[in-house]
């Protein structure tokens, strides 16, 4: 049998040195496994927001071209009494009825509501040629079907449209017609 000589070093790790190893593997895990979790919370986080995020931007930027062309508005608590524009209000309403001057003199009416029917929520938006007379039942078409609540007010002397999402998250935009 050969034995190893004084001085020339066995081949292998010590158990110091096995150690050292493993508690530095252990603390790389750990660090990687917290940036995980970390990573997991932001994007659930950022899912929880996706209305405010992704929906609300889109919303206000055709809110804001819709009413700025409008002449006049008036709020009402729902899409019927807009439609016959009885007992307005000045805050709670759930439609906003808007008035939109051509270049011939002649109105436009349009309706942006809130509405409810068959456990879908939905912003809708209607319009109503000079001329017609008459309101469609269904919507011309749907500004969103995001938002969980729509709350038209003006009790500051400001329009004021609140949005709530599916969270609680809200937004509110504030305008008048020029």
């Amino acid at each position: 049998m050969k034995r190893d000589r004084p001085g020339r070093r066995s081949r292998g790790f010590t158990v110091i040195e096995m150690t050292l190893a493993l508690a530095l593997g252990l603390g790389v895990a750990m660090t990687l496994i917290s940036l995980l979790q970390q990573q997991i919370g932001f994007s659930k986080a950022l899912m929880r927001f996706s209305f405010l995020r992704d929906e609300a931007p889109q919303i206000n930027t055709l809110l804001s071209t819709i009413i700025t062309k409008a002449d006049n508005y008036r709020i009402y608590p729902d899409v019927d009494k807009a439609k016959a524009a009885t007992e307005a209000v000045r805050s709670g309403g759930r439609a906003l009825r808007l008035r939109f001057r051509n270049p011939d003199g002649d109105f436009d009416t349009g309706i942006v509501a809130f509405e409810v029917a068959d456990g879908e929520k939905k912003l809708n938006y209607y319009l109503q040629p000079s001329g017609t007379g008459s309101w469609t039942d269904a919507p011309n078409w749907t500004i969103s079907s995001q938002p969980d609540l729509v709350d038209f007010d003006n009790s500051s002397g400001i329009l004021l449209i609140t949005m709530t999402g599916e969270n609680g998250d809200q937004i509110t935009y504030a305008g008048s017609p020029d």
